[in-house]
């Protein structure tokens, strides 16, 4: 009699290796890629939250590394940071009509399946024009898309950024 554990064994086993990395994982990771920025001004500071789902980033730290990175891992936070942060460096930019300026990544968390990752940067108090740019994941998820919050006294203003248009421009001011 043939028990299911020997059938599962032998379906597992029919896969190659390689099955469990790549385009496979991409799918079977969940049907949908999005992240989430929260932005908010406080005086003369933009603060950055940004929510991802953490196998994605661990995905794409993984290809940029050659190498299997695991971020819930305690003993690694330092290292694990500095991976994330890097990752970000270019990927994530806040400023007005003049530039892009880099963001001062300062810490992350996870909460469940997302990583939270924290950023600040110093902006003009007088700034009426902020444009933002999230490009992360794009060079993983042809369909990614990347949900960008700004939180006001009265609600948020949302944007969209995707892989065709990664910046986007919120009117702070008259």
């Amino acid at each position: 009699m043939i028990t299911w554990n020997i059938v599962l064994l032998s379906l597992l086993s029919w896969f190659p290796s390689a099955s469990f990395s790549g385009e496979i994982a991409k799918e079977a990771a969940h049907p949908f890629y999005v992240s989430i920025t929260e932005l908010n001004i406080a005086q003369d500071t933009l603060q950055v939250s940004l929510r991802v789902f953490t196998d994605d980033l661990e995905l794409a730290l993984s290809d940029v590394h050659k190498q299997k990175i695991f971020l819930n891992d305690p003993s690694r936070y330092e290292k694990n940071f500095i991976y994330i942060r890097d990752y970000l460096f270019d990927l994530v930019q806040a400023g007005n009509g003049a530039g892009l300026k880099r963001i001062e990544w300062i810490g992350h968390e996870f909460e469940e399946d997302v990583c939270w990752i924290y950023g600040q940067m110093p902006i003009d108090a007088d700034l009426r024009v902020l444009f933002f740019k999230n490009a992360v994941l794009f060079e993983t998820y042809d369909d990614q898309q990347n949900l960008i919050h700004l939180k006001r006294e009265d609600g948020y203003d949302t944007e969209l950024a995707t892989r065709r248009s990664a910046e986007i421009r919120f009117t702070l001011g008259e």
